[in-house]
């Protein structure tokens, strides 16, 4: 007993402290056990803290990490644009490297009393470090790890990349790697630092492009290209080099394009990319799909639909058997649309298989596989791999063939719920065109349910939008759908919140219907395309430019924007 009570050692107050943000984390169920055992397992080898190892692991968000600090030790949390950088290194009196390595980035200094931002504020061995080495009384402030970073490279740089050995360059020559380390060091920042930029963005893609003269880097932002960053031409191999590496694609192939997948970790998210790479005359280019599910609402209320379209979803998917199209052209957010449907389906028990083309995003309910064209995997034998399987609900990541076409409406036909996507130029131009692919008529009236048509368009800026008279445009695209056009309309503006464009975000208009019997009676018995939508306009359906104009009276999208969408 004596022994047993000289040998245990009462924790530290920073253990203490620590134990209580994982408690905080466990409490607030920010994070679970597996995850919290896992960052334990890898803490042990490296010594950094667990709830640090979370955060690094994309476990556990920056947002969440400083909460939970600024709870328990009962600092600020830093705020970069209200709080900015008033000091510099000869004032503090230390070193960029110490700071670095202390976590430690000096904001503003009064005398003896010195505000710091720290990335972890419960380290008592570096601020201790700080107060011996400045003499002064140190106020820390908690900051996120992306935030931190960003500003200290900024304010101090970027750490120098270390030289590399001769053996370290020749093997780097025989693998097909740039021969200067350096240099792929650099295309490593770059990559990361343009990365992050996307993300702040809200960028849905990012373009590496090499050009005779430079490397160009532009952002996909609510669906325009912006540029972000020019750099050397030098910088252009070991950038791809690195998306290669970290999508695990062929580093030596540079004559063929590649697609691959991997995940980044940002402000303690975990962020799937999808990564194709091509060929070009001035070297490789990469182009990097951001499917940051955090960021796209996989819920039908969420979507920003006219309610009388979410209505129509709802109903379809309440279906026993049939087939339901969504139909757009690329981009226009088909995908988002099929996975909120399918999002309907947690907690049914309903069997949910898909077969994509690329998988996009991954679902607990749902067993989801990827088309491979090379083995003879396409969406035409994984249909009919699925009707042996006795699904409830299918997903067809589209239609593109007559084969497909046929296999998905036998399915709808033999009781089976069908959700798919189809190029048409609008809801009721799925009926032709899947005529077009050999459904018979007879098959279109025993099994299709209806479809919808969307496009995205550009939402006025929340923050600095203002009204203005109408302009010419707005007149003759009122006119144009027979509506009156009024004395004032929302006008983009432009402020830093939106990057001076006046528009933040996008928001989908769209055209919906759902077949009743008089319709499918018309369908089979081969009536004209104008009696067909007579019926369908009868059962609700409303013009696609109509329901963009009611978003323009809104106050949430311009007529210039609606129009662009609808005829490119």
């Amino acid at each position: 007993m004596a022994d047993d009570a000289v040998g245990a050692q009462p924790a530290s107050p920073v253990a203490l402290r620590r134990a209580a943000v994982l408690e905080r984390l466990t409490a607030e169920r920010l994070v679970d056990a597996a995850a919290i055992g896992r960052a334990e397992l890898v803490a042990g080898r490296t010594g950094a803290p667990v709830e640090q190892v979370l955060n690094q692991l994309g476990s556990l968000s920056d947002d969440d990490l400083v909460d939970a600090y600024a709870a328990v030790s009962g600092c600020r949390v830093w705020e970069p644009a209200r709080e900015p950088i008033k000091t510099d290194l000869a004032s503090v009196g230390v070193s960029a490297e110490f700071l670095r390595r202390s976590g430690v980035l000096p904001i503003s200094r009064n005398g003896k009393a010195l505000v710091c931002a720290a990335c972890d504020p419960l380290d008592d061995e570096a601020l201790t470090g700080l107060v011996f080495a400045t003499g002064c009384e140190v106020t820390i402030l908690a900051a996120r790890p992306a935030d931190w970073r960003r500003e200290f490279e900024r304010t101090f740089g970027a750490p120098e990349a270390p030289a590399a050995a001769p053996d370290e360059r020749r093997l780097a020559r025989e693998i097909d790697l740039v021969a200067d380390r350096g240099s792929e060091g650099g295309g490593a920042r770059l990559v990361a630092s343009a990365f992050e930029a996307a993300i702040a963005a809200g960028a849905s893609d990012i373009h590496f492009e090499p050009t005779r003269n430079a490397f160009r880097i532009r952002l996909r932002v609510d669906g325009r290209l912006i540029d972000h960053q020019t750099v050397s031409a030098d910088l252009a191999a070991p950038a791809v080099s690195r998306v290669k590496v970290i999508a695990n694609l062929n580093l030596g192939e540079r004559r063929l394009p590649q697609d691959g997948r991997t995940t980044f970790v940002v402000q303690g998210k975990q962020i799937d990319v999808r990564v194709a790479t091509s060929p070009t005359v001035f070297g490789e280019g990469a182009v990097l799909r951001i499917l940051d599910r955090s960021a796209v609402p996989l819920d039908l209320d969420a979507l920003g639909l006219t309610e009388s379209i979410s209505d129509v979803l709802r109903r379809a998917s309440r279906a026993a058997h049939g087939l339901f199209l969504v139909t757009g052209p690329t981009g226009s957010g088909k995908t988002t649309t099929l996975y909120a449907l399918l999002q309907t389906f947690v907690g049914s028990g309903k069997k949910v298989l898909s077969v994509e083309d690329p998988v996009e995003y991954h679902f607990e309910h749902v067993a989801q596989t990827q088309v491979a064209p090379q083995i003879g995997l396409t969406f035409a034998t994984a249909l009919r791999s699925f009707l042996r399987q006795d699904p409830d609900v299918i997903l067809v990541g589209e239609i593109r063939d007559a084969e497909t076409a046929a296999v998905a409406i036998q399915a709808a036909m033999t009781g089976h719920f069908v959700l798919a996507s189809i190029h048409a130029n609008d809801a009721l131009g799925v009926v032709p065109r899947l005529r077009d692919m050999g459904v018979e008529p007879y098959q279109l009236a025993a099994g299709f349910r209806g479809a919808v048509a969307q496009r995205l368009v550009r939402r006025l800026c929340p923050h600095c939008g203002t009204r203005g008279g109408v302009s010419e445009v707005e007149r003759q695209f009122a006119e144009a759908i027979g509506e009156a056009a009024p004395d004032e309309v929302a006008q983009p503006v432009g402020c830093t919140r939106c990057r001076g464009t006046g528009f933040r975000g996008r928001i989908p208009i769209g055209e919906a219907f759902q077949s009743d019997e008089d319709l499918l009676r018309a369908v089979a018995e081969r009536r004209s395309s104008a009696e067909i939508e007579a019926l369908a306009r009868r059962g609700g359906l409303v013009d696609m430019a109509v329901d963009g104009w009611r978003k323009v009276l809104a106050g949430l999208t311009t007529a210039e924007e609606v129009a662009g969408a609808i005829h490119g």
